[in-house]
């Protein structure tokens, strides 16, 4: 019986015996038995059990018969991000001491992990990870636990880690859909898919995703999802560019009318990131530096909207030699007190370029820089660097260094 769970509850929560609760009103053998379910009771007992206690408990047990509902609910804000609703409800379930020890303790904590990831919080969630993993679950639940830390692994502050990526996608492809059944976790693979240049695989779960918000009328995560898509996709001619362009604007649009301001930010660095890769420096200035304003610099987002807002700034030869070094070692402080290793090797190499000290550049590149990337995997910088100390050991004829680097890097084109 519900009243005799929560009685005891909170009976060992304010740290009373059970002689203690009794006193006066009944015995501690009719106390245990109500406890545990095994006699009848009067409302009068119940109602001076819950006096001494200190509880409502009507106001509990409508709650406790609520609860499942309640946490369901949660989620659904947390996928929505509509955050006052997941803050309110939030308050509202830690009002109640009794989920942490209900059946639903588990939902529970899930859905709470969720909470921290969504409020960019990583060390709680492997927490609450360890702690329920020993737990038992219901097939939902353990998907969800799956879910969980599927998108930890996409938020680790060190993300750049090939082993977390691989984590990621092995987490997330283990899921039973039929079990589970929440379609955002197709969002999540696709930004996983993205991480390791699977575009193909990318593209499908984004518009899997894109489909799912649309369809539950969720037009920030839709707008999220299919931003995604665009960078997939693969421009032929300037038209087609054009019709990319305008799709952005669009979108940023509609993040305006909804005030997304994060997804404002990120939709104009990813315009940034087209018009670079078309080499038209000057309008992708012009949106890194708009996306850059937007950006907390005690984040990693400030880090790598920094260093593309630089590193194209120096390509197109848009500020001063002045303007770029601050830039640069503005750069490495704030990966040092982020201590992001990525960041720091690679603002430490734009110093170098923007000093002209080209010695210093290739021995940093060669001895410390590339090392890491091959670490950890980075793909498109093993490219990217590869190629540049190739070239360089080719022309200051290092040819025996040259043929190593062939053998590690041009064989990956």
């Amino acid at each position: 019986m519900l009243e005799g769970e929560i009685i005891k509850f909170y009976r060992k929560k304010r740290g009373i015996s059970q002689e203690q609760l009794g006193r006066d009103i009944c015995t501690t053998t009719h106390v245990s038995k109500i406890e545990r379910g095994q006699t009848k009771y009067s409302p009068e007992i119940i109602a001076l059990f819950s006096k001494r206690l200190d509880i409502d408990i009507y106001k509990e047990i409508e709650f406790f018969q609520n609860i499942e509902k309640k946490l369901h609910q949660w989620h659904t804000s947390i996928i929505m991000q509509r955050m006052k609703e997941v803050e309110k409800i939030k308050e509202e379930l830690e009002q109640f001491p009794l989920i942490h020890s209900s059946k639903h303790a588990a939902l529970y904590q899930l859905v709470l992990a969720r909470y921290f990831l969504l409020k960019q919080d990583t060390k709680k969630p492997m927490d609450i990870i360890q702690r329920v993993k020993d737990q038992p679950m219901t097939p939902y639940e353990k998907n969800m636990l799956k879910h969980v830390e599927g998108v930890y692994y996409l938020q680790k502050y060190n993300n750049f880690l090939s082993e977390n990526r691989k984590k990621a996608i092995e987490i997330l492809t283990s899921i039973d859909m039929e079990a589970y059944g929440n379609e955002e976790l197709y969002y999540h693979l696709a930004l996983a898919y993205q991480w390791v240049e699977s575009k193909t695989m990318c593209h499908i779960n984004a518009k899997i995703a894109l489909d799912y918000f649309k369809k539950n009328n969720i037009f920030s995560r839709a707008i999220q999802a299919e931003s995604v898509m665009l960078l997939q996709i693969e421009c032929a001619t300037d038209r087609d560019f054009q019709n990319k362009v305008e799709r952005y604007h669009q979108l940023i649009r509609d993040s305006e009318a909804i005030n997304e301001t994060g997804i404002i930010g990120m939709l104009l660095h990813n315009l940034g990131i087209e018009y670079f890769k078309q080499e038209d420096y000057q309008n992708a200035h012009i949106y890194y530096g708009k996306a850059l304003k937007m950006a907390d610099k005690k984040t990693a987002i400030f880090l790598n909207r920094l260093y593309n807002y630089l590193d194209n700034s120096i390509k197109g030869k848009l500020q001063t030699h002045k303007r770029h070094l601050k830039s640069a070692q503005e750069g490495i402080f704030f990966s040092k007190a982020l201590k992001h290793p990525l960041y720091q090797h690679l603002f430490q190499l734009l110093i170098f370029q923007v000093e002209g000290e080209t010695d210093s550049y290739y021995v940093y590149l060669e001895k410390e820089a590339l090392p890491f990337f091959l670490s950890y995997n980075q793909i498109n910088r093993i490219n990217k660097f590869g190629k540049k100390l190739f070239h360089y050991f080719s022309d200051t004829k290092q040819y025996e260094k040259a043929v190593q680097i062939s053998h590690t890097f041009i064989q990956r084109d």
